[in-house]
């Protein structure tokens, strides 16, 4: 009798926790998490993995990013609600630089970002969307929220649109163009923690579905754009939000307590206040990249990359 075999019939515990470790193995590889996806991508090879099954069911096609409003290789379209059309993009895709939008390039700021959902809203689909979160070693990092029209929308359509510019609870905010032309144009920089948009909403429920730690708190900067037609027929609108994550790395904690990222409490927390402050700074340069990339036309359609480093980036 060998030294295993006799181990294997006087240790009962040590022969079940190898049981154990082949049964957890094989539910690993039919049920992997996004980060082992992330690392390990031939997990989706495996056939009868859940990964490999929605893959399957889902045609993915080739890597290369779709234009916003169309229907990805490789998404599951949601149910539509009314005249929006929706689509839920494979997750596992990557972009970085920039992405095509509605015929311009939507510039990303640095790191790897993940299509989260995209389609087209409102009456005939005029406005189209696309919403993409960023990650670090699974972490969400950031969070893209974008819209353009697809063609001149009724002037009432421009009401209000710069109403978040003028929200007193913003940590910073600047009016670049107050109607002057027939352009409203400005930014801020405020925290969030939650959303009034179903789309939005659901966004984020399919990233926690799909098991992404997501933070209690965002430090969003928001860009709009209203431009008049000259000939009268409407306004071409566009707005970003990004939303930052200001956590210690590799964790959704955050760097001072839910109750500092108050306007009137931020100074109490310094690196709160650091944070916002530099986030403010990284904003008032990367507006431009917005307005080139969705009004100008941008240089090689991808983000500089001295500008693109936000506060929340991940490292080199």
């Amino acid at each position: 009798m060998t030294a295993f075999s006799r181990l294997w019939r006087r240790a009962p515990l040590w022969r079940w926790s190898l049981y154990g470790a082949v049964f957890f193995l094989g539910l690993g590889l039919l049920y992997p998490t996004p980060y082992l996806l992330h690392r390990f991508p031939f997990l989706t090879k495996i056939p009868g993995s859940a990964a490999h099954r929605g893959q399957t069911n889902d045609q993915p096609g080739a890597p290369s990013a779709p234009d916003a409003g169309q229907a990805p290789p490789g998404s599951t379209p949601a149910p539509p609600s009314g005249p929006d059309r929706v689509g839920a993009p494979d997750i596992n895709t990557t972009f970085s630089g920039g992405i095509p939008f509605g015929g311009h390039t939507l510039p990303l700021p640095a790191g790897m970002w993940h299509p989260v959902l995209t389609g087209q809203v409102g009456p005939g689909g005029a406005v189209l969307f696309t919403i993409l979160a960023r990650t670090d070693r699974g972490i969400v990092t950031g969070v893209i929220i974008a819209r353009i029209s697809s063609r001149p929308q009724p002037g009432q359509s421009a009401d209000g649109v710069e109403n978040s510019c003028h929200d007193d609870r913003n940590f910073a905010s600047r009016v670049l163009s107050e109607g002057h032309n027939g352009l409203l144009e400005c930014w801020a920089v405020a925290r969030s923690v939650g959303s009034s948009s179903d789309l939005v909403n659901a966004a984020f429920q399919r990233l926690h579905t799909l098991g992404f730690p997501i933070p209690p708190l965002f430090v969003a900067t928001t860009w709009v754009r209203a431009q008049a037609m000259k000939d009268g027929s409407g306004v071409n609108l566009a707005a970003v939000d990004t939303l930052l994550a200001p956590v210690k790395p590799a964790s959704i904690q955050l760097l001072a307590p839910l109750p500092y990222w108050d306007k009137a409490s931020l100074a109490k927390a310094p690196d709160a206040e650091r944070f916002v402050q530099a986030t403010t700074h990284w904003m008032a340069n990367w507006v431009g990249v917005l307005r080139e990339g969705l009004v100008d036309g941008l240089p090689g359609n991808t983000a500089p990359a001295d500008v693109s480093r936000d506060p929340a980036a991940p490292p080199f």
